[in-house]
């Protein structure tokens, strides 16, 4: 990534900026491409990539005026901040997500070169005072205790604010959470290397009996697949057999070993394939280089050949002449 203090100069002339999607996205590729940029080199973003991030719920809905859907400044930062997370290796969901908590200070320090440097401060802080400002002229209007209690619920929420883990510290938190969930799980004693994500729907038949099911079979379950449900229920119920969670557990690793003899087999298989593959090169190119050595003396045993032709015509030529002599 790039010193965020290059790309805040050029961010802070956009202070005031506005424009359709297209022009968003005209403006946040140059800004990318610039001489401080950052992204793919050949990336160039459109109006189409920018109304699905609307969708996703990244960049900020626009404003309307009249048939035009106009962008401003905080929408450019969040289109910027987004394609600087998704390089990082960020998932657009979890860009989604996370920037349903972000403020234009949390998305800005996201963009390469935003270092706090005095024209960042300075564009957060405009921005501070222009939502204060608004703040205060609605509060002018109100009465002494609607007053009252709107500065206790903002003392309330900074209080909260305060509590709360900052924008960037959740994405940490989040990131070291993903990527040590196989070490977690292994210390819990887990059968799995990751985890196994499913979709219930939980039919309650009693207090005492709930039926989970999953979710997409459940929508397209038919009436004899459901009385096949209903006799299986009943006959293990009844089976004295039935398995208990040890046997399930003993089943679980026991397919657990045997995929991974499994896996250590076609490790195996495929450590052979890799010399046999090698063994095979080696002894082709031993069979070129032969077969080469043999064109070559194919090549001069023709040369010799020719010559001993030549050679033989001459004599004939020098013996024909002799006879003519002899005659004469």
């Amino acid at each position: 990534m790039t010193d965020l203090g290059k790309i805040m100069v050029p961010l802070y002339k956009y202070k005031d900026w506005e424009g359709t999607a297209e022009s968003l996205a005209e403006t946040a590729g140059n800004l990318m491409q610039g001489e401080d940029g950052f992204g793919e080199a050949d990336f160039a973003p459109n109006e189409r990539l920018v109304r699905d991030y609307v969708a996703r719920g990244i960049v900020g809905k626009p404003e309307r005026r009249g048939k035009e859907a106009i962008f401003g400044f905080e929408q450019l930062v969040q289109f910027l901040a987004c394609r600087a997370m998704l390089a990082d290796g960020w998932p657009l969901s979890k860009i989604a997500e996370d920037f349903r908590h972000a403020n234009l200070e949390d998305t800005l320090a996201l963009i390469p070169g935003e270092q706090r440097s005095n024209e960042a401060l300075n564009l957060i802080e405009s921005f501070k005072e222009e939502s204060v400002f608004k703040s205060e002229r609605i509060m002018e209007s109100r009465s002494p205790r609607s007053m009252s209690r709107s500065v206790s619920m903002d003392m309330a929420s900074e209080e909260s604010d305060a509590r709360s883990p900052s924008f960037r510290q959740r994405q940490r938190r989040n990131y070291e959470y993903r990527s040590d969930i196989g070490d977690a799980l292994r210390r819990m004693g887990s059968d799995f290397r990751n985890v196994v994500k499913y979709d219930f729907t939980a039919l309650q038949l009693a207090t005492w009996l709930t039926l989970f099911i999953d979710r997409d079979r459940a929508d397209r379950i038919t009436v004899d697949e459901a009385e096949a449900i209903g006799r299986a229920v009943t006959a293990g119920l009844l089976n004295q057999d039935s398995l208990t969670k040890d046997d399930v557990s003993a089943l679980a690793k026991g397919t657990v070993d045997e995929l991974q003899r499994i896996r250590e087999e076609r490790a195996v298989m495929r450590q052979q394939m890799d010399q046999y593959r090698d063994q095979a090169a080696q002894e082709h190119e031993v069979m070129q280089r032969k077969l080469d050595e043999y064109h070559d003396q194919a090549a001069q045993l023709e040369i010799q050949i020719r010559q001993m032709k030549e050679e033989a015509e001459m004599i004939d030529e020098e013996l024909e002449r002799k006879r003519s002599e002899l005659k004469s």
